[in-house]
């Protein structure tokens, strides 16, 4: 599985590597932009609100049946995103800062997420389901 040092600056890496991914195990392309942002948003929220400073990210992208699975490992502190409540995010205008779409995101996005607290940290694992097609 691969390492992804946890910094802002790999998103354009780990995007790439998610696109590349998804394409080589038949992923219908109408999936990838949920897929991306999906990553992009728990990648973010990893690193932002998770470590708030140096950590390593594992990202694994397989295919169960025609379902996609991403699993997302990270050891920064215990937090359960399946948990959090998030009800519709508040119109663009009425945030005064940057963000508080991400989970929302996530889950419009996939069609499911789970949570799991290991011995080694966090487990975030996402499903898109009957998007692998196959390589053609």
């Amino acid at each position: 599985m691969p390492h992804f040092k946890a910094d802002l600056g790999q998103l354009s890496r780990i995007r790439e590597f998610v696109t590349e991914t998804a394409a080589a195990l038949g992923v219908v392309p109408t999936a990838l932009d949920d897929l991306r942002l999906a990553v992009d948003e728990a990648v973010t929220n990893i690193i932002v609100h998770g470590y708030r400073g140096a950590g390593e990210i594992t990202l694994d992208i397989t295919a169960d049946g025609n379902d996609l699975v991403v699993e997302l490992r990270d050891e920064a502190p215990a937090f359960d995103p399946t948990a959090a409540t998030t009800g519709k995010p508040r119109q663009p205008e009425a945030h005064t800062s940057p963000g508080g779409f991400g989970l929302y995101l996530i889950r419009q996005s996939m069609d499911e997420i789970s949570y799991r607290r290991t011995s080694a940290g966090n487990e975030l694992t996402m499903r898109k389901r009957d998007v692998v097609k196959g390589v053609r």
